[in-house]
Formats: C-alpha cells, sequence, structure tokens
C-alpha cells in the first residue's frame, strides 16, 4: 500500500518518506517537551498526526477498492471514509490536549530555551526532502506531499514564535501556539464537513439534469425517474426508470437495459434499471437511435 504507483518511489522510497517525516516530527518534539516551546510542541504533535492521517487514509482508500463480496453487495467504497474518521479522531484528540495544556501554561506561565527554535529549524529539514521524494510517488503519497508542504509554512512560523518566546517573552511562543491550534481547528472543521457530505447521500445536481440528458440521446429511451447518491468522490450509485413501448420483447428490453448501465458507467454511475411501459405520447416523443 505504501509503495503508491509502481512506476514512482517504490516500498524502499515510500518507506523513506514515512521515516523522514517521523525524524521531523520527533525532533520538533524536543523543541517542544525539552526545551519547552508551546508553539513548538502544537508543531511536533500535528505532524506526527498528519502523518499517521496519511497512513490511514491510505489504507481506507486500498481497503475501499476491493470488489463486491458475500456481506457487501455493493462494494467497500464508503470505507474510504474511514481515513476521514481517523483523521477527525486524531486531530481532534490533539486539538483537545493542546488548549487543555496552552490555558495551563498562560496562567502559570513558562520558559523558552533558545534551542527550541534551533531544533524545530533541524525539523524542517527532514520534511524539504520527504516533500521532494513524495512528489516522485503515486497518487496517495503526491496529495500527501501537498498537504505535508504546508509544515514548512508552520514551521516557519513556530521558528519565530519560539524565537521571540526565548529572547524577549512567553507570550509571543503563545501566540505562534494559538494560531496553528487555531489552523488546527479549522481542519477538523473542514474534514468533519466533509464527512457530513458524504453521508448526506447528496448528489451534484448537474447530475440529475446530464444523466437522463445522456441516455436519450445515446440510447433513445424515455427516462422517467433517476435516483442517485454519492457513495465516494466521483462515484455514484442509484436507480432509473425508462420507458419502452409496450410489447417490446423482453431480451430486447434487456439489452437496452445494459446498454444504459454502460452509458451511465462511463459517468462514474452504477444504477439498477427498472423498465416500464410507455404511454402512447412517451412513444411518441421518443429520439430516433
Amino acid at each position: 500500500m505504501l509503495g503508491g504507483d509502481p512506476k514512482g518511489l517504490g516500498t524502499l522510497g515510500s518507506l523513506a518518506v514515512v521515516l523522514l517525516s517521523a525524524l521531523g516530527g520527533s525532533l520538533k518534539v524536543v523543541g517542544g517537551l525539552v526545551y519547552g516551546s508551546r508553539a513548538a510542541l502544537v508543531d511536533a504533535l500535528t505532524s506526527i498526526v498528519n502523518l499517521l492521517s496519511a497512513l490511514a487514509v491510505t489504507r481506507f482508500e486500498y481497503l475501499s477498492t476491493r470488489p463486491p463480496d458475500w456481506d457487501h453487495h455493493y462494494g467497500h467504497y464508503r470505507l474510504f471514509a474511514g481515513g476521514s474518521i481517523a483523521t477527525l479522531v486524531l486531530y481532534s484528540t490533539v486539538g483537545g490536549a493542546m488548549l487543555v495544556e496552552l490555558a495551563f501554561s498562560a496562567i502559570r506561565g513558562y520558559e523558552v530555551h533558545v534551542y527550541a527554535p534551533l531544533y524545530v529549524a533541524l525539523g524542517v529539514v527532514p520534511y524539504v526532502f520527504a516533500i521532494a521524494l513524495s512528489r516522485g510517488a503515486g497518487r496517495s503519497f503526491k496529495t500527501y506531499a501537498k498537504f505535508t508542504s504546508i509544515e514548512l509554512i508552520e514551521g516557519g512560523t513556530v521558528i519565530a514564535s519560539a524565537l521571540g518566546g526565548a529572547l524577549v517573552s512567553y507570550v509571543i511562543d503563545s501566540l505562534g501556539a494559538v494560531a496553528l491550534l487555531a489552523y488546527l481547528y479549522f481542519e477538523i472543521a473542514m474534514e468533519a464537513r466533509e464527512l457530513v457530505h458524504l453521508v448526506s447521500d447528496r448528489v451534484p445536481v448537474h447530475l440529475l439534469s446530464e444523466v437522463p440528458r445522456r441516455v436519450r440521446r445515446e440510447v433513445g429511451v424515455g427516462v422517467r425517474q433517476v435516483r442517485l447518491r454519492e457513495i465516494a468522490p466521483g462515484k455514484y450509485q442509484g436507480d432509473i426508470t425508462i420507458t419502452l413501448p409496450k410489447g417490446t420483447p423482453i431480451e430486447h428490453a434487456h439489452s437496452i437495459a445494459s446498454r444504459v448501465e454502460e452509458v451511465l458507467e462511463g459517468l462514474g454511475i452504477e444504477v439498477v434499471v427498472h423498465v416500464e411501459p410507455a404511454d402512447s405520447e412517451e412513444v411518441r416523443r421518443k429520439p430516433r437511435n
């Protein structure tokens, strides 16, 4: 799974990305726990969570590609949501813990050692190499590279705030930590919104008009009803009711229904086709093949 595209990094390269990311996060942990920077600690924990989330997403994306079986008749597409759930749990745990820690730190005050920004800077270096390697990998790690690039921006913010905390006042470091924590909660909100969108079974409005138009144009039959739901990004399931002239032989009706399935499959849509007899007005308006 972690190997991604076989033409990309390969297993060793993917392992290198994981190890480099873990090393970067570990160095930031030193800057936060050993040398007192709360901003570095928030950054370190989100870096580690980012890596764990990437692994979870990769795992569940793999599981979602498995074919239908005896207890998953419609496939395993929605298992990819397990990655989103894991991400929400991990980020929420870190966010809650750091919110409490920042509250106590603001009350009692703390000292930031000058080595804190140094270790954060050292922790950024492995991420630079991890991002460079990830850009040559498969789809999952390319996505990881895009989001991990944000770590470089966060790293620069933490270096500045930790340095200010060491040389001027811990308040500067606290402000940096608050900024990172606010962004963390923003990510949590966005991930939660995506998950709600998934379970709501909403379908893009344009498909509700595109599907009948495509079927009428390419198959030449009437469409009485279309019902769809999104089960994964760009993947839909549902049912469609088409109309055929009364007395259409069952073999011919089956052939037409199969053609409808084939046409809609090109749009990423899996449907069950229901056939009903057309009334005289529908027959009169039916397009010619």
